[in-house]
């Protein structure tokens, strides 16, 4: 479109618009460009200058109403003749002003048009973004799955926080790290991604569980016990599993995860 605007000018080259205006300046001297001549050049002057601004515009919508003007432009056959004495007259074909007059009786018309290409580009564009950032993702979540069955839980901790970097909506994602952080003792940064996790989805229970495990190995007793209540009403059909866990819990002297147990935790 830049390259169409420079090389064609929609019509007129600077020498023909310095011509028309020094003519009709000098009107008084010279009848030869008359006033509906010169009429005709202000108002394609005027529409160039609105697709320039529709053009340079942030909003989608507007700029695709100048590319169309433009090419509506373009396409039309400006005519400019020379008399027999040089002097230039521009001739306008009035379908196409009349034209404009009635697409823009309608703006909706245009605007809506654009629009809709625009949101189907748009929706294609984010669909294939996601799709390539949940496959990079994925792939860093398999390697930091096999570190972390090695008990490599620095490098498990390094790929989870990869994929996190191609997508945060994935509950698993931050369980899965928050679980690396407990191997290697950091309760605290356990308890974030845990967070995270319940952001995404409330009801998680291997967050849940895992957010009590980290405040019991914190001293926190009572959050413990929180999060176990939160995870059985969140979880009702889950009773008798959250009960076990809640045995298994307060047995441990330490309530460290062993290498098995953890490992089928890990998504």
């Amino acid at each position: 479109m830049e390259h169409c605007l420079k090389s064609d000018n929609f019509g007129f080259n600077p020498d023909e618009e310095s011509k028309i205006l020094n003519s009709f300046s000098n009107s008084k001297a010279d009848r030869n460009v008359t006033e509906e001549e010169f009429q005709n050049f202000m108002h394609r002057v005027t529409e160039v200058e609105k697709i320039v601004k529709q053009l340079a515009s942030t909003d989608v919508n507007d700029q695709e109403r100048g590319m169309f003007l433009a090419d509506e432009i373009l396409q039309n056959n400006v005519k400019t003749d020379v008399s027999d004495i040089g002097e230039l007259k521009a001739k306008t074909n009035r379908t196409l002003i009349n034209k404009y007059s009635a697409e823009e009786s309608d703006p909706n018309k245009i605007s809506q048009e654009a629009f809709k290409r625009s949101v189907e580009r748009d929706a294609a564009a984010r669909a294939e973004d996601r799709k390539a950032r949940n496959e990079r993702a994925e792939t860093y979540k398999r390697i930091g799955n096999g570190a972390f069955k090695e008990s490599d839980y620095e490098k498990a901790v390094t790929y989870f926080s990869k994929a996190l970097e191609q997508r945060r909506d994935s509950a698993v994602l931050w369980n899965n790290r928050a679980l690396s952080y407990m191997r290697l003792g950091l309760f605290e940064k356990a308890l974030l991604d845990c967070n995270w996790a319940l952001k995404v989805n409330e009801a998680n229970i291997k967050a849940l569980l895992n957010s009590a495990k980290c405040h019991k190995s914190l001293g926190n007793e009572e959050q413990c016990r929180n999060f176990i209540q939160l995870a059985r009403e969140r979880n009702p059909k889950f009773q008798s599993y959250i009960s076990e866990f809640e045995r298994n819990l307060e047995s441990e002297a330490t309530p460290q995860l062993t290498r098995e147990a953890a490992n089928d935790l890990i998504d």
